[in-house]
C-alpha cells in the first residue's frame, strides 16, 4: 500500500525535528497515543504550498480527493499549526511532501 501526506516544514524547524528521510520507519499512533501501524517512508520532497499537485492531494485520501478540498483543510490545518508556533501561514510556505507504504498493521 503506498501513501502521502503533507506537513508545515516551518514547523519541523521550529520543533527542531529533523525531516523524514527515504528508508525511515515510523510507528503511526492513534489519538490515544497507541501504535495503529508502522510505515516506510518512499520518497519525500518539499514544495510551497500552492506547488502541492493534484496527484499528491488525490493520494492523501481526504475528503472527496481533490486539490481544492486538500487546500481548504490544509489552509486551516496549517494556519492554526503555524500559529501555535507563532508563524503565519502563506502559500509559499514550504510543504514536506511524504510518500510511504504500509509496513505492518496488527
Amino acid at each position: 500500500m503506498q501513501n502521502r501526506c503533507g506537513s508545515a516544514y516551518p514547523i519541523y524547524e521550529a520543533e527542531n525535528e529533523a525531516l523524514p528521510k527515504v528508508g525511515d520507519y515510523s510507528v503511526i499512533l492513534d489519538s490515544k497515543d497507541e501504535a495503529v501501524c508502522i510505515i516506510k517512508t518512499t520518497k519525500v520532497s518539499i514544495v510551497p504550498f500552492r506547488e502541492v499537485s493534484e496527484d499528491h492531494a488525490g493520494k492523501e485520501g481526504e475528503g472527496d480527493g481533490s486539490l481544492e478540498y486538500w487546500r481548504k483543510v490544509h489552509v486551516e490545518f496549517f494556519s492554526k499549526e503555524m500559529s501555535e508556533t507563532g508563524k503565519i501561514f502563506d502559500e509559499d510556505m514550504p510543504v514536506v511532501c511524504e510518500e510511504f507504504e504500509l509496513v505492518y498493521r496488527p
